[in-house]
């Protein structure tokens, strides 16, 4: 689940993106070097919102290593093509990881894994790889099932970095970025919910269900499957409106596309100020394969002007719900190096 974790980890600091949920720092890691591990998996804890596994491996001096790598969650892990099978007790696998930083033994940080055929899978997004389906099939308009691509999501950071914050915006980055760089500090509490936009852009699964007078987007995220309700016969956002973690979101249809536009998002470590005003688009491809996903984002306290981000999900209809909720004893472990 790395990448996920380290690119909300990482674009927390920028502000807003993404997902796991104990959201812990890497400090642990050190992300400027790899190291490979391999040997054969004597564990898996295959969990929300942490997938742990140990591999049994040779230390310098020939002695039996028992090395934890931390990978993808188990949401994450099944849209990006990693089988459970893959990295199971008794697998035989080459990974590349990013080592811990307290030697030899500490938990590191998958990045990729190669099994004895020479396929390789990704542990994280950092992998930039994605396991494509077997199967193609044609999506017939917005609902269904879809997965961001790891283009979009690995793409997003370097962008918001550039964005226009105002003093109070690059202030909630600093201070994200303090309580990221500590080890074992999380920078959401354990299995808890986040707000779109970043609930949009993490790679797993979510699922669309178009009716007559709303739009339902369930989200596996982690085990936490969250879900957010548009709705198509509100003309306004009601004037007594009460923050809520999802906001209040009202939809409209501009021809084939769907526009949302949602207001009083709850304040929230990974989200923007309670003026913030979020307005997306979805639009199917001509292809029919995919949906184009552009979100506006809206803060007079945060930003100095509206920002803008494209991004691409994948349809998915080989994809089933993994049913595998977010586990706090896993959350908890993870923050423990």
């Amino acid at each position: 689940m790395f990448r996920h974790l380290m690119f909300i980890a990482s674009a927390a600091c920028a502000l807003a993106p993404a997902a796991a949920f104990a959201h812990h720092s890497h400090a642990p890691y050190d992300l400027t070097r790899e190291t490979v591990v391999e040997g054969t998996v004597a564990k898996l804890d295959w969990r929300n919102p942490h997938t742990l596994m140990t591999v049994e491996t040779r230390g310098s001096g020939g002695e039996t290593v028992l090395q934890e790598i931390e990978v993808w969650s188990v949401s994450e892990a099944r849209a990006l093509g990693l089988p459970r099978e893959v990295i199971a007790p008794g697998a035989h696998v080459t990974v590349r990881a990013h080592p811990g930083r307290r030697g030899l033994g500490a938990r590191a940080l998958g990045l990729d894994v190669r099994t004895d055929d020479g396929a390789v899978y990704p542990l994280n997004t950092d992998a930039g790889l994605a396991i494509p389906p077997l199967v193609s099939v044609e999506a017939q308009g917005l609902a269904g099932r879809w997965v961001p691509t790891v283009k979009s999501f690995n793409e997003l950071l370097p962008v918001m970095r550039s964005w226009p914050y105002t003093e109070a915006g690059r202030a909630a980055q600093a201070e994200r970025a303090r309580r990221l760089g500590v080890t074992g500090v999380a920078i959401l509490g354990i299995c808890e919910p986040f707000p779109p936009p970043p609930l949009s852009y993490i790679p797993d699964l979510r699922t669309i269900e178009v009716g007559d007078a709303s739009v339902v987007m369930r989200f596996e995220a982690q085990g936490l499957n969250l879900e957010r309700i548009v709705h198509l016969d509100q003309a306004e956002h009601p004037p007594d409106l009460a923050p809520s973690i999802m906001g209040h979101s009202i939809g409209r249809w501009e021809g084939d596309s769907l526009v949302i536009d949602t207001v009083g998002i709850a304040p929230h470590p990974l989200g923007w100020s309670p003026s913030a005003r979020l307005i997306e688009r979805l639009t199917l491809t001509e292809d029919r394969m995919h949906l184009e996903y552009v979100f506006t984002i809206e803060d007079p306290e945060y930003l100095a002007e509206p920002v803008a981000y494209t991004a691409m999900w994948n349809h998915r209809p080989d994809l089933e719900p993994s049913g595998e909720a977010c586990d706090p004893e896993i959350a908890r472990r993870v923050l423990e190096e």
